[in-house]
């Protein structure tokens, strides 16, 4: 896997938890008690971590002398696109 996109993969993670747990804090947690936030980031934190090891895992696995699946590539691009939007830095 080259050094770009394992650094854009990595980029898209940080993202989408800056996304998601910035929404939490201002919609979600004001209901919640700290143990609950707690409980409700750490598995936010599990399943984005999950989701990323299993996207290097399968994009490492693949013949570097291949072309990375461009749908793949694209989706990615969107989520970007989406996080970027959603915290307003069009």
């Amino acid at each position: 896997m080259s050094d770009e996109l394992r650094r854009l993969l990595g980029l898209q993670q940080k993202r989408l938890l800056a996304a998601v747990l910035g929404f939490a804090e201002r919609e979600i947690y004001p209901d919640l008690t700290a143990e609950q936030r707690k409980a409700f980031r750490s598995s936010v934190i599990d399943a984005v971590g999950s989701y990323h090891g299993m996207m290097l895992d399968i994009v490492g696995s693949q013949d570097p002398n291949t072309l990375v699946n461009a749908e793949a590539i694209e989706m990615l691009r969107e989520i970007r696109e989406q996080v970027m939007a959603m915290r307003g830095d069009d």
